[in-house]
């Protein structure tokens, strides 16, 4: 999933029921960026936030934790391919 629309339209078939729902978005991304000194920009924060959702892990979830690691991928990736 990865807009708002798409994310209203699962949650439309859970009807009334209870949920626990926990959103992370690209601004989550550049923030953790902007606080490690990474130059990162809205298309990649947004590719980072797709890799999250695509590769979740049920019993761990999503965190901080998380999203540093995908985004430390990023840095590494980008590292890699300058040199």
């Amino acid at each position: 999933m990865s807009t708002i629309p798409e994310a209203i339209e699962l949650l439309r078939g859970f009807d009334n029921q209870h949920v626990a729902v926990a959103i992370w978005c690209e601004d989550d991304v550049l923030e953790l960026a902007k606080e490690k000194g990474i130059k990162c920009s809205r298309k990649r924060a947004q590719e980072i936030i797709d890799k999250v959702d695509r590769k979740q892990d049920a019993t761990l979830g999503i965190s901080w934790d998380t999203v540093s690691v995908y985004l430390g991928e990023y840095v590494w990736d980008k590292k890699k391919y300058r040199e």
